[in-house]
């Protein structure tokens, strides 16, 4: 085990090295010495065949490193796979190829894997796509990020809006994960998108589906949600008291301050996972389930996949911007037209992205459609993807600032030119109902 590419499992390297060279028809190498590189929930190494192509070996991380447990992990590899190969026989949006996967420990690798192609080019991880408002002193980085023009924001985001068009075109019956059959034909299976897998969601007692309508999965999303207040850790999580974000803050000192004010606030009286900041997202979920009309569609008969955890890392683009490939796709599912409508952030979780962005989005989404003679979404539709935006990243928990994500969705759904005084009434109603309880 002294070497580095043994850091996170023992396989039996041979083992995949004769795969390798079986599925390519020439030799490969691997060196044992590299340390892999890992992700919030793989690792992957390399191998190098003799005309320097480069295929990737990745596997789920497990144990204490894993956001959920060892068999959801299996089915998500599985799904993922039949996604890939599905996405790259029907589509030309830009995926790894997957030469071979297995979902189990039971092959003569050891773990479970998926061999697949390398993505060409660089992420956009690389380029300053946010840039931070002050530099914090003494930080460096290995790699400064490269700069990046709002023009070529704007290209990349009007390719995925491209991509995701297309991929409104492909249309499944049910909700759910993507798997293949023993007739290689792809069935739609138990939702493991991150709602309900990720963050330990996988040990809730939650109704996976497949769901039939938009209606049940969105019910699924808000169990899912209050379970999680209920049975798993809020860290740092508190409703009505945010975890302080440098990019509110004109200074590092300032941000220091407030960062070690909002540290010695939750201190005091274990606010976090405190019955009161529970019983908030508790009322928070009451409010969302009032909310579920507003969020479906009646004539909604079918559904569409779309890419669970969109960000910059895993997008590549070429030296001119052009997108070259797009992966991680664990935990993919199909869903409502209005999540594949809604208009990624890639730079932040928190917000959504600027008016320049989600234009050029729509742009290249439309003009896709154009192309393929498809409809168009109608403007309540758009509206709905940005509703959903919010919903989803509230359910998620993937913000530190929840009530500004609950605020939005409120004044959205209930227009926030009904009430003069929107916070006092959105306040108002939570102490109503914990009253009640």
């Amino acid at each position: 085990m002294g070497d580095k590419i043994y850091y996170f499992a023992k396989f039996n390297l041979p083992a995949l090295l004769s795969l390798a060279e079986q599925r390519r028809g020439q030799p490969c190498t691997c060196d044992i010495t590299q340390m892999p590189k890992c992700g919030s929930l793989n690792w992957v190494i390399f191998l190098c065949f003799q005309d320097g192509v480069e295929w990737v070996f990745r596997s789920p991380k497990s144990d204490f490193d894993s956001f959920y447990s060892d068999d959801t992990a299996s089915k998500i590899l599985v799904s993922e796979a039949s996604t890939l190969l599905y996405l790259k026989a029907n589509t030309s949006v830009p995926v790894p190829q997957v030469f071979s996967y297995s979902g189990s420990s039971d092959n003569d690798i050891g773990i479970p894997y998926i061999l697949q192609s390398k993505a060409l080019g660089r992420s956009l991880g690389s380029y300053a796509w946010s840039p931070p408002r002050y530099q914090v002193p003494g930080l460096q980085h290995r790699s400064p990020p490269m700069p990046i023009s709002d023009e070529s924001r704007g290209k990349v985001m009007r390719q995925l809006g491209a991509f995701m068009s297309e991929l409104s075109t492909h249309r499944f019956d049910r909700i759910g994960s993507l798997f293949r059959d023993a007739d290689a034909s792809y069935v739609v299976g138990e939702c493991l998108s991150p709602s309900l897998t990720w963050q330990e969601r996988d040990s809730l007692e939650l109704d996976r589906g497949p769901f039939n309508n938009e209606h049940d999965y969105l019910v699924s999303l808000i169990s899912a949600f209050t379970s999680h207040a209920k049975e798993l850790s809020l860290t740092p999580h508190v409703f009505f008291a945010p975890v302080p974000d440098m990019v509110d803050y004109d200074s590092l000192s300032s941000y220091q301050k407030a960062s070690r004010r909002w540290n010695d606030f939750v201190a005091i009286g274990q606010k976090i996972e405190h019955s009161k900041n529970i019983l908030f997202y508790c009322i928070a979920g009451q409010l969302l389930s009032e909310m579920i009309n507003d969020l479906t569609s009646d004539r909604a008969s079918s559904f569409t996949i779309s890419h669970p955890d969109l960000h910059l890392g895993n997008i590549y683009v070429d030296e001119n911007f052009n997108i070259t490939s797009i992966i991680d796709w664990s935990s993919a599912s199909t869903g409502p037209a209005s999540e594949i409508l809604a208009a990624p952030s890639l730079g932040s979780s928190a917000a959504p992205p600027s008016a320049y962005l989600t234009t050029a989005y729509r742009s290249g989404f439309i003009q896709e459609a154009n192309k393929r003679t498809q409809s168009l979404p109608d403007a309540v539709l758009w509206k709905r993807s940005e509703i959903m935006w919010h919903f989803t990243r509230l359910t998620r928990l993937l913000s530190k600032n929840d009530y500004q994500l609950f605020e939005r969705l409120f004044e959205l759904i209930y227009n926030k030119d009904t009430f003069a005084h929107g916070k006092e009434r959105i306040l108002g109603l939570f102490w109503e109902r914990a009253g009640r309880d």
